[in-house]
């Protein structure tokens, strides 16, 4: 009678330890990212280039998909609603829109502009837009100088909106996707259609990027 008795804290003591176990790696799941397909998403993203632009800063990583590690997902700290980069045309990687103003409209009538920055990169947090609700249509807009002097300044150079509604996706970059243009692709997100049209508007492109020019924060009816 002894020893069953005693068999039977051993299995209690068993238990016990098992269930703070579980516990242990359920208070771990809550911090860490357990889905396969997310960790492989972000794997496949490689490393950073640091030669090319600093890591882990708003210029970082232009044209990929923003939000796969700006998600509840992680690793990133920030989570994005929506985020993409904007091209002047399709095959150029270097050739990047800076100072555009990209338009997002809801199915609330609810639109909010933003400003890329030099490395064509546009973000939108939960804070930014706290109305947003999907389907959105979206338009992006570059003009001579932004929020710079003169009459002129203002006037468009070219304006692109899209033909389709985005559904839910918050990277632009799972869609127009890079160097790809096939049934399952647009390609790049672009104001242009071909290189060659690029060519001839010789529209300004930023040089090295983070530079010295001043940003845009702010589209022109959002200035005060």
């Amino acid at each position: 009678m002894r020893h069953s008795h005693h068999s039977l804290r051993e299995r209690l003591g068993a238990s016990l330890a098992l269930f703070a176990g579980v516990a242990l790696v359920g208070s771990m799941g809550s911090s860490c990212n357990l889905d396969p397909v997310h960790r492989a998403g972000v794997n496949n993203l490689g490393d950073e280039q640091p030669d090319l632009y600093p890591p882990e800063t708003e210029y970082h990583r232009p044209g990929e998909p923003c939000a796969l590690c700006h998600s509840s997902a992680g690793p990133a700290d920030t989570q994005f609603v929506l985020a993409g980069t904007i091209f002047w045309g399709p095959d150029r990687y270097d050739r990047r829109v800076d100072k555009a103003y990209v338009r997002i409209g809801g199915p609330e009538k609810t639109t909010k502009c933003f400003v890329t920055n030099c490395n064509g990169n546009f973000y939108v947090r939960s804070e930014d837009y706290k109305n947003l609700k999907f389907p959105l249509l979206v338009s992006v807009e570059r003009v001579n100088d932004p929020a710079g002097p003169g009459p002129d300044a203002e006037k468009s150079i070219r304006v692109r909106r899209m033909s389709s509604h985005i559904g839910r996706e918050a990277s632009c970059a799972t869609c127009h996707i890079l160097g790809l243009r096939d049934f399952g692709s647009p390609g790049q997100i672009r104001m242009y259609d071909t290189e060659s049209e690029v060519d001839v508007a010789k529209p300004p492109i930023p040089a090295q990027c983070p530079n010295e020019d001043p940003p845009v924060p702010q589209c022109p009816e959002d200035r005060p």
